[in-house]
């Protein structure tokens, strides 16, 4: 008789290292699906902020070309005035 409780203890105990083990693979599983849905949110707003880099970095391109474009014509109207400037005062 005291072979068989012994039996039956041992087979509780296996039991419960079995539960033991189930639990812990359970809250693993629970874990890596959190880290792994945290992961998807992350890279979706990582992707979100690249696109908007990107219409940053063009709008930007069209800032400098419109600033070279004011330069331009400002180096132009410089030009003129000199020029005008310098004809008035031959003329005087």
């Amino acid at each position: 008789m005291e072979d068989l409780e012994a039996r039956v203890a041992a087979l509780e105990a296996s039991q419960a290292d079995y539960r033991a083990v189930l639990a812990a693979v359970n809250a693993l599983g629970a874990s890596q699906r959190e880290i792994a849905m945290t992961q998807r949110e992350h890279s979706e707003v990582l992707r979100e902020h690249s696109e908007t880099l990107a219409e940053v970095k063009a709008g930007l391109g069209d800032t400098n070309a419109r600033v070279r474009s004011l330069e331009d014509g400002v180096a132009e109207v410089k030009d003129l005035l000199v020029e005008a400037l310098d004809r008035r005062q031959e003329n005087s």
